[in-house]
């Protein structure tokens, strides 16, 4: 290797370095956050997500009686194979000492925990910090709302299946080297060619530094502590802002969910 291939080689180390450093960093600032969040707006947050998914059943259980009332119920056979809305993966339904498998039914994990366990991470954990990062009420426009419900659907169809490595690339972590899952990896986790030259190995680590860089700053959620800090030093409490807007929205779904009840309760009379 002649002196200046050295050069290159020390300037892209150095500049891996610093990457690394901002990732980490970017990392600790977005779990301090998501740790604010959950604390100041997480229960708003869950109590609306229960009254959207309960009023959505109801609204479908009062459309229900009514069309029958109009149409008859022989009339009505063909939606009989119609799925109601589902209720969104609640946290609070298993216990502490259960996990979930690939079909969705409960794993004792009585027996002690090894090595392979140790570098798996709890999937209600997982999929808390999830829903949390990409939960709808938290996005401040259109564009990051849409993209946080595209992310919540396939965030809550991997936590029903069970599917722990696509919750784990979805938050962007590295799945455990010789940890088996049980279920086959539908993202794989690339690695850089053996025959690559030192050289290449660093730029192909850079790049792939960088992507993840470039992934978590576009989070919407990211964007919402960018736009708590703006308002910090505007002396507002954006968060704070949010909790009323959230306080508001959970009184019109009470007052929505009670409507339905009164009026399912009317018709089935």
């Amino acid at each position: 290797m002649n002196l200046r291939t050295e050069q290159e080689l020390k300037e892209a180390l150095s500049e891996l370095h610093s990457a690394e450093a901002e990732l980490e960093a970017l990392r600790g600032q977005l779990r301090s956050f998501e740790e604010t969040v959950d604390t100041r707006l997480g229960r708003f947050l869950d109590e609306l997500s229960d009254l959207n998914a309960e009023t959505s059943v109801l609204d479908g259980k009062l459309r229900h009686i009514r069309e029958v009332r109009l149409f008859g119920s022989d009339l009505m056979q063909y939606l009989d194979g119609a799925p109601l809305p589902t209720r969104p993966p609640n946290l609070a339904d298993l216990p502490p000492t259960e996990l979930t498998n690939r079909k969705g039914s409960a794993v004792k994990t009585d027996r002690p925990a090894t090595s392979a366990d140790q570098q798996r991470p709890d999937i209600k954990v997982l999929y808390r910090r999830l829903a949390r990062r990409y939960h709808p009420d938290l996005a401040r426009n259109d564009a990051d709302r849409a993209q946080s419900n595209d992310q919540m659907k396939e965030i809550n169809q991997a936590y029903a299946a069970g599917d722990l490595p696509t919750l784990m690339r979805l938050a962007g972590m590295s799945l455990p080297y010789g940890v088996d899952f049980g279920q086959p990896r539908l993202h794989p986790q690339s690695k850089p060619d053996p025959s690559m030259t030192e050289m290449e190995k660093t730029q192909w680590k850079l790049r792939e530094l960088h992507q993840q860089i470039n992934r978590l700053s576009s989070l919407p959620i990211v964007k919402l502590s960018l736009d708590v800090k703006l308002a910090r030093h505007q002396g507002r409490d954006l968060l704070r802002e949010m909790q009323v807007e959230l306080e508001y929205k959970v009184a019109r779904k009470l007052a929505e969910r009670d409507y339905l009840r009164a009026q399912i309760a009317a018709n089935e009379v």
